[in-house]
């Protein structure tokens, strides 16, 4: 992304279109059918090092998730570009954006940790009542029975807490890994950006975000019929489709191109593959 002066102020950049959410979703997708794969590898190494991270504990949690939200933001803008984009370029956030991602997502990786401690309890709560049904399960139906409820609701109560987390800690956050690209200065400057572009589009942002947890949450049902290991493939599917939806929603609410072929004309919709 091209770094201007106060560039996620609404109204400024070129005049142009304003896109509406479900416009962006059908942009979002377009561009991720274009070139699937290669979006779909760089989602699926930040998911693979997130899980990392995670097992290492909170700090790393708080130090790489900024800047590989950062990095995978930017893989997707020099796609719409028409620019190179390649795997690597999703760790880009470390060696360009670091402090800034990381101070302007601190109170969404904070808010995180508190919501993944409300999870694990949640998940040993209902891990004891269905052994404890198991146990005192007479036949072998009854336990077999006994695990489908028990998993379903278990992913069904993980989904309603981080739902709950993404809408008390995430919903303002949104546009950070975009906006830190025009906001070299300060990662604190991104985040007041990204607050005031969702404060003057809640309501639009707020039925996004229930889009994609709605899909997000099909997706690892899907992903789980197929012996769980299919959540690898739809998880980064679902990144791929989402992270290009929330940067043109960046490049179109902040009033400028939407895509910026190589010849420099100015363009309203994706360059094609």
């Amino acid at each position: 992304m091209s770094q201007t002066p106060d560039a996620a102020r609404i109204g400024q950049g070129p005049a142009g279109p304003r896109l509406g959410v479900m416009e962006a979703v059908r942009m979002g997708w377009r561009l991720m059918m274009a070139d699937f794969w290669r979006l779909w590898v760089v989602a699926f190494v930040f998911m693979v090092v997130m899980m990392g991270a995670n097992m290492l504990g909170i700090v790393a949690t708080v130090l790489v998730l900024p800047p590989m939200l950062a990095g995978l933001f930017h893989v997707v803008a020099r796609r719409i570009d028409g620019g190179p984009a390649e795997v690597g370029d999703v760790f880009a956030g470390f060696k360009e954006r670091f402090g800034q991602s990381v101070v302007g997502l601190l109170p969404l990786t904070l808010g995180s940790v508190v919501f993944a401690v409300l999870v694990a309890l949640v998940i040993a709560v209902l891990v004891a009542l269905g052994i404890g049904i198991a146990v005192a399960a007479e036949g072998e139906d009854e336990v077999v029975a006994v695990v489908v409820i028990v998993g379903v609701l278990l992913l069904l109560a993980v989904e309603l807490v981080l739902l709950a987390g993404l809408l008390v800690f995430g919903l303002f956050f949104r546009f950070v890994p975009a906006a830190v690209w025009d906001h070299p200065e300060s990662g604190w400057a991104a985040a007041k950006a990204s607050a005031r572009l969702v404060r003057d589009h809640f309501f639009p942002m707020l039925g996004l975000l229930l889009l994609f947890w709605l899909i997000g949450m099909a997706a690892e049902l899907l992903g789980m019929l197929a012996c769980c290991v299919g959540v690898f493939f739809t998880v980064p599917a679902v990144m791929a489709w989402y992270v290009p939806t929330i940067v043109y929603l960046y490049r179109s609410w902040t009033g400028r191109p939407l895509a910026v072929p190589a010849g420099g004309e100015n363009s309203l919709t994706p360059v094609k593959a």
